[in-house]
């Protein structure tokens, strides 16, 4: 006879536990061959910073040049992947009433200037978070947003109807008074500093000021090169043009203040 409140009595039992035996672990291979390599992508990243030799022949003040990006490879196949991508371009060329190469053309200087806008936005982000140390809490704190490909209404016919859009690549950077705005399109990237309160208003309000400096933008069978409009200001790396558009915002909202 079981004693009341024995163990093995059903009755008594609150919990049951079933643990199923754990299989050991797999030990996860590491393919450690490529440890203090640089990857592909990451090599053009170090190339759009420094400017690695590139110039424009036609003019040699300030001018650099990077290798765009390429996609990482997949499992698709390329032939039939490649036809798809072309017999789409055509039927887009077409649709446009354009030449199949001044599409691919478009295409090629959109996703250069995503690049250039997006290294920009990297380096203006990393000031920002150093800043922001000492800002935060103040008049003169930043933040900063990358927002990509937005299309936007440039022109309307008198029954409002669509006859013209704009595709940019944007990022902000704002204070309480003040927002730097680099905004990439076609074959160049503007820099604006304009009033924080018309910031949303997209590019007709942008085209309403003058810009800060202008980025011009070259695209070539060797890649892309990029210089200063006017050589202004006088910078020869991304770095240096992105801590002088840092600094004019700083300085600008300080003389708000």
């Amino acid at each position: 006879m079981q004693k009341k409140g024995d163990k093995d009595d059903p009755k008594n039992r609150k919990f049951l536990e079933r643990q199923p035996n754990s299989a050991p672990s797999a030990q996860r291979q590491v393919d450690r061959g490529n440890y203090g390599q640089q990857t592909a992508y990451e090599q053009q990243q170090a190339a759009l910073s420094r400017g690695d030799s590139g110039r424009w022949q036609q003019d040699t003040h300030m001018q650099q040049q990077f290798v765009l990006p390429q996609a990482p490879p997949t499992d698709i196949p390329p032939s039939w992947m490649d036809q798809l991508k072309k017999d789409s371009m055509q039927f887009l060329a077409d649709q446009k009433g354009v030449q199949f190469g001044d599409m691919a053309e478009e295409t090629a200087y959109r996703t250069g200037i995503a690049v250039l806008v997006d290294k920009m936005y990297g380096l203006l982000q990393k000031y920002t978070a150093e800043f922001n140390r000492v800002a935060a809490g103040t008049d003169l704190y930043i933040s900063g947003t990358i927002s990509g490909d937005v299309t936007e209404v440039t022109r309307f016919n008198r029954m409002r109807e669509v006859e013209e859009t704009a595709t940019y690549f944007r990022c902000r950077f704002t204070t309480r008074h003040f927002a730097l705005v680099v905004r990439g399109h076609s074959d160049k990237v503007d820099c604006y500093l304009l009033p924080v309160n018309v910031v949303l208003g997209g590019s007709q309000f942008e085209n309403s000021y003058n810009p800060l400096c202008v980025v011009q933008v070259k695209i070539s069978d060797q890649g892309m090169m990029w210089r200063m409009k006017d050589s202004e200001p006088p910078i020869e790396t991304l770095e240096q043009l992105s801590m002088w558009l840092f600094g004019k915002l700083v300085e600008e909202t300080k003389a708000c203040l």
